[in-house]
Order: C-alpha cells, then structure tokens, then sequence
C-alpha cells in the first residue's frame, strides 16, 4: 500500500512539473499617456500605433528569441519615440500583474508576465493596453474595458443574479 501511495505522490509531482515547464508564456503592453487631456490622449494613440509597428518589426515566433529582440532595441525605441512625440518617454520591460480584463470575448488573467510599459511624460492618463504574444490582441483606447473581480463574481452567484 505504501508503495502505491508513494508511486502516485511521484506520479503527481512528475504532472505538476510537466504542466507549470509548459505554462504559455505572455508579453503584454501598456501604454500611459502624460495624462487624460485630448492633446495627451492623440499623442497616446500616435505612442500606440508607432509601439505597434516596433512589436510587429520585432516579432518572431520563439519567446526568448521575441523578448532578446525587444530588449536589444529597447533604448532605440525609446528615443525614436521621443523623437517623434516631442516628448519625455520612459519604456520598461519587465514582470508586472496586469489584473483581470475582458474585452472582445477575451480575457486576460490576473497574472505576472512580461510586460512592456511605454509611459509619456508624468504618466498620469488612462492607459492603452493589450497582449502581444503569442497572440497579438489590440485594444483601441476608444473601447471601454470591463474589469472583473473574482470575489464581485462569487457573490453575484450566490444572490443568483
């Protein structure tokens, strides 16, 4: 019997190693403009599309290969942007936790990942955001995004509604 149980406890551990090494891996992408004015907002929306055009430029397939790519331009991407915007720009890649969103019949999780963060100026205004691998999903800064709690969730089941 001590056999058996000690057989499953390794057989476990085994599944649970196989399915984290195998976890998907996300680059996601922020965008914070200097703040929610109209003039700060189209310099956000020019940041966005010219952040765009650099994912897309940078983009492979492989993980380690996309992220090298992005952080081996990263200081270029940073001054062309402030050269463009006329404005003070500060990008960051790193772990972050971008919390729960839905959008587009999408969700995105509530989980650390990579993320890059372009923020402009003081970087007080709404931001843009979306991930961008392995699958490339925009958000245009026009769409409202739902936020959704889990314990807000919980409790509407509960009262049935």
């Amino acid at each position: 019997m001590r056999k058996i149980i000690i057989a499953g406890i390794i057989i476990l551990c085994i599944v649970l190693v196989f399915t984290r090494s195998h976890e998907e891996k996300e680059i996601r992408v922020r965008i914070i403009p200097n703040s929610d004015e109209v003039s700060d907002l189209k310099v956000k929306e020019t940041a966005k599309d010219i952040t765009v055009c650099y994912l897309k430029e940078a983009y492979d397939r492989e993980y380690n290969t996309y992220l090298k790519n992005l952080k081996q331009t990263l200081t270029l991407f940073e001054s062309a942007l402030e050269k463009e915007l006329k404005e003070d720009v500060e990008v960051e890649l790193g772990n972050h936790t971008l919390y729960n969103k839905t959008y587009n019949n999408n969700a995105v999780e509530n989980k650390n990942a990579m993320t890059l963060y372009v923020i402009i100026g003081e970087g007080k205004g709404s931001n843009w955001w979306g991930t961008v691998y392995p699958e490339f999903l925009e958000v245009n800064s026009s769409e409202e995004v739902k936020y959704e709690s889990l314990i807000l969730s919980i409790f509407k089941k509960i009262k049935g509604e």
